[in-house]
């Protein structure tokens, strides 16, 4: 009895419109700002955003701006540094509720001048007392970002 080394020649079959649409990625925006009270929602965000980063640029493409860091200075600052990573670079900058409606002149600046293969993403976990500044709303829209509200029921 003879052995078949290999399966018959099988013609694939062409990929159905919902297939094509899955295997497009949606392009990326320059900025995104989520923020609102339903703190599990934003966390669930961030760590899709970070995960896409690391598929997309490996970990050398993340730069994460967290706690004392997360400053508009440290982020304006990171938006205007050279990199040498290739492909898209993204920057997460969690705790914007924190930021003041004054100190924000250096962040608007630096979304005005962003490389085209930069994607930054401000996250701000709000309360009663504490909000995302209506400035940081209006710069991101401004420049073709997102502004995603996440509120609890």
């Amino acid at each position: 009895m003879p052995v078949r080394l290999a399966a018959p020649h099988r013609r694939r079959p062409a990929p159905s419109r919902r297939t094509a649409k899955l295997d497009t990625v949606p392009s990326l925006k320059p900025a995104y700002l989520i923020h609102g009270d339903d703190h599990g929602r934003i966390a669930e965000r961030r760590a899709a955003l970070r995960a896409l980063a690391e598929r997309e640029s490996g970990a050398g493409g993340l730069q994460v701006l967290e706690g004392d860091a997360a400053t508009p200075e440290a982020a304006a600052a990171a938006l205007s540094a050279m990199t040498l990573t290739p492909g898209r670079r993204f920057i997460v900058v969690d705790g914007v509720e924190r930021w003041k409606e004054k100190d924000l002149e250096p962040v608007e600046a630096a979304l005005q001048a962003i490389a085209p293969d930069t994607t930054i993403a401000f996250f701000a976990r709000e309360d009663n007392r504490l909000k995302a500044p209506k400035r940081l709303h209006d710069a991101v829209r401004a420049m073709g970002g997102d502004v995603s509200a996440e509120g609890s029921v």
